[in-house]
Parts: structure tokens; sequence; C-alpha cells
């Protein structure tokens, strides 16, 4: 549903009385138009990719892989029990 519908739909659920405030206050708006609010202009960003291609997905792997020494911390043997099937 559009958002003219949707007003429309909700002007029409409005009581007689609420219907006759709205149109005064949209008069009102009419006769004294608020001075123009200066717009800014927002620089232009490209628009982002959402997703990477499979290509550059690898290529970016290949790019980061191996850039740390860093290992995950190994459980100690003590806490292991053998175990026979």
């Amino acid at each position: 549903m559009s958002a003219v519908e949707e007003a429309v739909a909700k002007v029409k659920k409005l009581s007689p009385r609420q219907a006759r405030e709205l149109l005064d206050w949209l008069e009102t708006q009419k006769l004294s138009p608020a001075p123009a609010k200066a717009k800014r202009r927002r620089a232009r960003r490209p628009k982002l990719k959402r997703f990477m291609t499979t290509a550059e997905l690898k290529a970016w792997h290949d790019s980061v892989r191996l850039t740390t020494d860093w290992e995950p911390p190994r459980m100690s043997d003590g806490y292991l029990e053998p175990f026979s099937l």
C-alpha cells in the first residue's frame, strides 16, 4: 500500500469534526507558508556493494591469510582422558 493510499484510509476514518479541523489546518498552511528552509546538499557517496563476489572474497582472503602468528589456545593433555572402543 502506498503512502497516499494509507493517508486516504486514515482520513476516511476521521469523524466529521476531526475532518473539519484537518481542513482548517490545511487552509492555514496554504495561507501562511513557512519560509523555505535552505536545503543541505549531501556529498554523494558511491553506493557500496552489499556482497562481494566469490572472486573478490577469495582475493581478500588470500590478502589477509597468514598475516598474524596468533594460534588458538590448545587444551593441555592433562585434561584429556584416554578411552577405547
